[in-house]
């Protein structure tokens, strides 16, 4: 379940729509259930984004939001078995997919490692990591069923 979180200026609902339907349909080009991609929008409020000291937020005038981003600040959970070449393909499909190709943008990418058993997911009204649960547990209530064990599935 790979999730893009990305916290910018402040985007159009179109320009957010687009970049995420580009996003979600490399995820899934390169191995990802799209059903199961994640990607989130986070406007920055004024003067809280700096970078080497200088504000990327500044005050604004409050006269509407851009169809790109200026700067943007991207956290990518992904498999920790994807390598450098996927990370770096990814971060330049970001970059395309928010227009920041100017000289004068701000876009910094980290990606972050998640074990698939740590992420869980709603799926048709239980909570699941996809995965087969182990012999002796129930799927309705997660606990095991060995001689009246009652200890929560982890």
């Amino acid at each position: 379940m790979p999730t893009v979180e990305v916290t910018s200026t402040p985007l159009t609902p179109s320009t957010r729509l687009k970049a995420a339907i580009r996003l979600t349909r490399w995820l899934a080009a390169h191995g990802s259930d799209p059903a199961h991609a994640v990607v989130s929008f986070r406007a920055a409020e004024p003067m809280t984004y700096f970078a080497g000291g200088m504000p990327l937020t500044k005050f604004e005038d409050g006269t509407g939001e851009d169809r790109r981003a200026r700067w943007a600040s991207v956290v990518c959970h992904i498999h920790p078995e994807r390598d450098h070449t996927y990370r770096a393909e990814l971060a330049e499909e970001i970059k395309e997919a928010l227009g920041l190709a100017a000289d004068t943008a701000h876009l910094m990418v980290r990606f972050e490692a998640t074990q698939p058993d740590r992420v869980l997911y709603l799926e048709s009204g239980s909570m699941t990591n996809g995965r087969p649960l182990p012999a002796g547990h129930s799927q309705e209530t997660g606990h095991s069923q060995e001689k009246g064990s009652r200890h929560a599935h982890s």
